[in-house]
């Protein structure tokens, strides 16, 4: 029987070494490669049952997916035939190898083996924009965080997962400090710091799209940004102040150069002007900003604001000051003349030059009209030359004349100690002068004269940390000033040098309001004067309280032996007389009074009226 179970054996292994069956009797084979698996290379080996099998004894042949895999030939190995890319939609595929066995007498001599190939995903595709380049317009001043662009997207076409999970950024750069991605999963673009029209009105930033394999691949794209200018500066004047000496047809004519203002954010938005403070009802102005005086005598002398305000916003606003200081075709450059002489200024000096200006540079002839002997003027020049000791203050009118017309001034010449050259030369126009805290900081003007024609200086005496006076006279509110007066009095000094002269500006404060403290201050006070108020009505009230009740004491002591037996009084008594009858204390209620018994300390006394008549005599009990 053992030669019999060794051949059967034998025979058996020879059936099977020539099958095409698996191992662990599969049915299928399942095999795995990376998408950048180059053609020829072995993607896996059919795994048989015997592994004594030589390659001749099995036939293989690719049935199904030939185009993608093949059989090495002499082998049991699948090789690639083509590339493989599962990002475009090469994810798995299914393979059908045929199995041939040269044993046709063996059970399993043909057999079709199925290969399912799973492709597995490289990180070999960068994220891609959907779009080259970027363009977007950003209005300044926009606060941190507002989105400002949204408009971008990049895509990953490796398969799902960190390959293609995409993650977005600004590049660092000169001006990546404007803008941010707050949340780098979103493709949304935010402010980060504030873009300032004036500043900056265009630049360039890189937006990046990165991936999460490994290792990580990224693309960028230049986003452009133009700065829009909004509306936030307000209207803005080529000067601050502007000076009429002149008028052309009517129309004043000013210095440095006519009265004009733009839009601060060059929006070009329309401006309207209008003039505002005292005498400024004499002239009008144009929406070109073209000034006439419009009353028939207007002021040759005011000093007053312009403001020009965006028609469609007239709250933004700016404001320039106007002295109109206007001068006929012929005008002396003082309004009046001084001078002193003194005992020892030679005969024949000259002692002053008066002069006069012309319009049209015409000559000029000069004379006095007073009948005087003390001095001269050269027609010419205008010298006015000492003839003779000056005894006492003498005043003269001065003439200037062009031919067609005539001016004239005041001349005083003064003694050395005469009071008049004790006279302060400069002059303001108001002895006191009124003004309102408004909307803007500029309050209003004080204007002093000199006659000795010398530029004055301006000086604030008090309030120096809330108010200032500039050199123009022009009175400010300061922007951090902190009034406490409904009404503020500030004193302001004119100075020429040598001479000054004072005046009082009164500044009403329309928005005063009481400290938090002193208010508290007062209603304290007040509080302290109602307890003090009642306190004393109780003090007079136990006084008086007091005062009756010893008065009563000492008057209802009526009784005071025991043969009492009441008062009488008779009518002849006058009606308003007081009667005290026992007023003695010491002796109250020591007996008891033969009347009506008294109850709880007090008794009754009997008092009976007796009249002259026969009428009856009533008896009232007190």
């Amino acid at each position: 029987m053992k030669p019999h179970l060794g051949l059967t054996i034998l025979f058996l292994l020879a059936q099977t070494s020539d099958t095409c069956l698996l191992k662990n009797g599969m049915s299928s084979v399942y095999l795995s490669a990376f998408e950048d698996l180059k053609p020829g290379n072995v993607i896996g080996t059919l795994p048989f049952e015997s592994e004594t099998s030589k390659e001749t004894d099995v036939e293989l042949r690719v049935v199904k997916g030939s185009d993608l895999v093949d059989v090495k030939p002499g082998s049991h190995d699948l090789i690639l035939k083509k590339g493989l890319d599962r990002d475009e939609g090469v994810g798995k595929f299914e393979a059908v190898v045929e199995c041939r066995s040269s044993n046709l007498d063996a059970d399993f001599s043909q057999l079709n083996i199925s290969v399912f190939v799973t492709v597995k995903d490289i990180n070999d595709n960068a994220p891609v924009f959907d779009s080259a380049e970027y363009f977007v317009d950003i209005k300044e001043e926009l606060p941190t965080g507002t989105i400002v662009f949204t408009d971008f997207e990049a895509t990953d076409n490796d398969q799902p997962g960190p390959n293609s999970f995409v993650q977005y950024s600004i590049v660092p750069g000169p001006h990546a400090h404007f803008l941010e991605i707050p949340d780098p999963f979103k493709p949304v673009i935010t402010i980060k710091d504030r873009i300032n029209y004036e500043e900056i009105k265009k630049f360039s930033v890189e937006i990046e799209a990165r991936d999460q394999g490994e290792p990580s691949l990224a693309s960028k794209v230049p986003l452009h940004v133009t700065v829009v200018d909004v509306n936030d500066l307000l209207p803005r004047f080529k000067h601050s102040h502007y000076t009429a000496k002149s008028q052309k047809n009517g129309i004043l004519v000013f210095e440095p150069e006519a009265v004009s203002a733009q839009d601060g954010d060059r929006l070009n938005a329309s401006l309207i002007f209008s003039l505002s403070g005292e005498l400024s009802d004499h002239f009008a102005i144009d929406n070109d900003g073209r000034i006439r005086s419009i009353t028939p005598n207007p002021p040759q002398r005011a000093t007053f604001f312009v403001t020009a305000a965006e028609k469609d916003d007239p709250e933004r606003n700016s404001t320039a000051i106007l002295s109109i200081r206007l001068q006929p075709s012929l005008a002396f450059q003082h309004n009046t003349y001084s001078t002193t002489i003194s005992p020892s200024t030679p005969i024949g000096s000259t002692v002053i030059t008066v002069a006069a200006n012309s319009e049209n540079n015409a000559s000029l002839t000069y004379s006095l009209l007073a009948d005087t002997n003390t001095v001269s003027i050269d027609e010419v020049s205008g010298n006015v030359v000492l003839r003779k000791k000056l005894e006492k203050p003498e005043t003269l009118n001065v003439t200037a004349s062009d031919g067609e017309n005539v001016v004239s001034t005041t001349l005083h010449l003064m003694t050395a100690n005469s009071e008049e050259s004790c006279r302060t030369p400069i002059k303001f126009e108001k002895f006191e002068y009124k003004m309102t805290i408004g909307k803007l900081n500029v309050l209003g003007v004080v204007n002093a004269t000199s006659r000795s024609g010398n530029k004055l200086t301006y000086i604030l005496m008090n309030m120096n940390s809330d108010f200032e006076v500039d050199t123009n006279g022009v009175v400010k509110l300061l922007p951090k000033a902190r009034l406490n007066c409904k009404t503020c009095e500030l004193i302001v000094v004119a100075k020429d040098g040598t001479q000054m002269a004072i005046t009082k500006v009164n500044v009403d404060n329309p928005s005063f309001v009481l400290h938090s403290s002193t208010t508290l201050a007062l209603l304290i006070m007040i509080i302290l004067c109602l307890i003090f108020a009642m306190l004393a009505i109780l003090v007079c009230r136990k006084f008086c309280e007091k005062w009756k009740q010893g008065n009563r004491r000492s008057s209802i002591c009526w009784l005071n032996g025991t043969t009492d037996t009441g008062i009488s009084i008779t009518t002849t008594t006058p009606i308003n007389s007081r009667y005290v009858v026992n007023s003695e204390r010491d002796r109250c209620y020591e007996s008891k009074s033969p009347g009506p018994k008294r109850s709880q300390g007090a008794h009754l006394v009997p008092v009976t009226v007796v009249s002259d008549g026969s009428g009856a005599s009533p008896t009232v009990y007190f």
